[in-house]
């Protein structure tokens, strides 16, 4: 799919909202989490790294989607959804705070840029003066959600219930899940259905999915 073998339109959903804002320990399921690493390793492609461990904390992604329905009307959608997944399986950070997902949310919104530009007009990013929008410079730092986690757009909100409904219609629920022309897969199936995309699709080959995260 990184090739552009596939074409996969991303949504998130905020699986287990019972999960706490402070941290699930990880080590409540170790038996369930090790065996669904074991089930994802199986299906890495070669070059690829799954992850090897669980983060410590399990995040509740309750700020992680308002963000990320968010991020889909400023474009930056594809790169917060990989900065999500490094953050948290790479790096083993706990992103249930709406304060942590706000950092991990404005280098994307407004990424750094030469100092010259800072210097001449160090009170206000250079591309806020092309725009009337009073709204533009909270999002450029990063504040596209609430304090509270919850999206700051109308347009955000309703994202977040339409993924939501159409994630628990055809998936019983269960993360991930695909959407396909002739059905729905969820879990390793619809890992291994992406993972043979992957391997075997013909350069070029666009095939429309849909999958809530």
């Amino acid at each position: 799919m990184r090739a552009g073998q596939a074409e996969v339109e991303w949504r998130a959903v905020e699986h287990d909202p019972r999960l706490a804002l402070t941290g699930t320990p990880s080590s409540i399921g170790s038996q369930s989490w090790e065996r669904e690493l074991a089930e994802v390793a199986g299906l890495a492609q070669p070059g690829e790294e799954p992850p090897a461990t669980v983060p410590p904390l399990i995040s509740n992604t309750g700020a992680a989607v308002a963000a990320y329905a968010e991020a889909v009307t400023d474009g930056v959608q594809h790169q917060l959804r990989r900065r999500l997944f490094e953050e948290i399986w790479v790096r083993q950070r706990h992103l249930g705070s709406p304060y942590e997902v706000r950092q991990v949310v404005r280098p994307l919104m407004y990424p750094a840029g030469p100092r010259a530009e800072h210097l001449a007009v160090p009170d206000l990013p250079a591309r806020v003066l092309h725009s009337a929008r009073p709204a533009v410079l909270p999002r450029l730092s990063g504040c596209t959600i609430a304090p509270d986690g919850g999206p700051l757009t109308t347009q955000g909100y309703q994202r977040i219930r339409q993924w939501r409904r159409e994630w628990l219609s055809g998936s019983d629920g269960v993360v991930p899940a695909l959407t396909l022309a002739d059905g729905a897969l969820s879990g390793v199936a619809a890992l291994a259905h992406l993972a043979d995309l992957a391997a075997k699709a013909p350069p070029g080959a666009g095939v429309p999915l849909t999958t809530g995260i």
